[in-house]
């Protein structure tokens, strides 16, 4: 962790950009318990055997690769700040994650992890923009036409903060859309929906 990065925050680089990727590359910030791997209901992804990829992930994720998109992870995993597991098991379930990933044709970019319990009122904790800001400020984006791929209220309240175009990837998006401020630019099923909808967009 470098001088100056928050007590609580993560950050896992995974690829390097040569010059020419770099001019010619287009980001997508994605959550991860729900997008990408199932949640573990009223708890968290403690170990490698509760790491459950979601039906159509890796298609997903093979098509944003060869869309040249490169997904950046955005999460929350308060398990590391409550005690229930160490951030170095946290990044080796991490690093086994974008290893299947890359071994199914896909591709990680970095991940960003708050790991603050939610008491703690820090800066990086979704729904504030911490993360998000952290991921633009280190990759060069527009977050204005960067989308940004949650399952959750605090997701869409996150990206509206920094002008980001937010997809809700929910089963039952109406519960969770309900009293939020803003409509997301699509509610989809899962992540292949949501990829699909944004590279039919151009």
């Amino acid at each position: 962790m470098a001088d100056g990065e928050p007590r609580g925050w993560s950050r896992l680089g995974c690829s390097v950009l040569s010059k020419g990727e770099f001019l010619k590359t287009r980001f997508i910030l994605l959550d991860r318990d729900g997008v990408i791997n199932r949640k573990v209901q009223n708890g968290y992804v403690t170990a490698w055997n509760e790491f459950l990829f979601l039906p159509g992930v890796f298609e997903a994720l093979r098509r944003l690769a060869a869309g040249g998109f490169l997904p950046i992870v955005v999460s929350n995993q308060a398990g590391v700040g409550k005690g229930r597991m160490s951030l170095l098991a946290l990044n080796q379930i991490t690093a086994r994650f974008v290893r299947r990933v890359e071994a199914c044709g896909g591709r990680i970019h970095k991940v960003y992890y708050c790991t603050h319990r939610k008491d703690t009122r820090c800066l990086c904790r979704k729904p504030r923009p911490g993360l998000l800001l952290q991921a633009q400020r280190e990759n060069h984006f527009d977050l204005g036409s960067t989308y940004f791929i949650g399952d959750s209220v605090s997701d869409l309240i996150a990206a509206e903060r920094v002008g980001c175009p937010a997809i809700l990837v929910s089963g039952n998006p109406a519960s969770l859309v309900k009293g939020y401020s803003s409509r997301p630019a699509a509610v989809a099923p899962d992540l292949l929906s949501a990829v699909d909808f944004i590279i039919g967009r151009g």
